[in-house]
Order: structure tokens, then sequence, then C-alpha cells
């Protein structure tokens, strides 16, 4: 039989969770852990077609999923920077 080991949390940090989208439709649910050195990353990302979806059901969605993991509303909406080579 194993013995587990107890810890204490001391300090927990918040999240910050946005949403993101690009020119092409397509949308990101952004998350960092406000620590002052953890980098953003992409939680969730949806993808646009024309043929299946629609931009409000993405919108919407996408809204859902960032106040699941603990936005506030209004969610904030950021344009997705592209890069392009030269």
């Amino acid at each position: 039989m194993s013995h587990l080991k107890v810890a204490k949390i001391t300090k927990t940090y918040e999240r910050k969770v946005w949403i993101e989208s690009d020119i092409f439709g397509s949308t990101y649910v952004m998350m960092r852990h406000e620590d002052g050195k953890s980098e953003s990353f992409c939680f969730c990302q949806f993808n646009y077609n024309y043929m299946y979806t629609s931009n409000a059901h993405i919108h919407d969605t996408a809204t859902a999923m960032a106040i699941s993991l603990g936005a506030t509303e209004p969610v904030e909406y950021r344009n997705r920077e592209i890069e392009l080579d030269a």
C-alpha cells in the first residue's frame, strides 16, 4: 500500500481568459495564469466553415467556453495578429 503525501496550497493565481478571432473566421479561447511568468495558450479553437457553421454559433459557443473557464461577462474579444513572411 502506498502512502500519499499531503500538500498545502499556499497561493493560487488568477486566470485571464479571453477570445481571439482571425480574418479567416476561426475563434480561439485563450488563457494565461496571472503569475507574471506564464505565457498565453490556446485552450480550444473553433474553425469556421460556411457549409457547417455560422458566426453567431461560433461566437456563442466560444463565449460559453470562456465563461466556463472563469471569464466574466462581457467576455473580452481581441483580433488575432497574423504573421506574414515577407
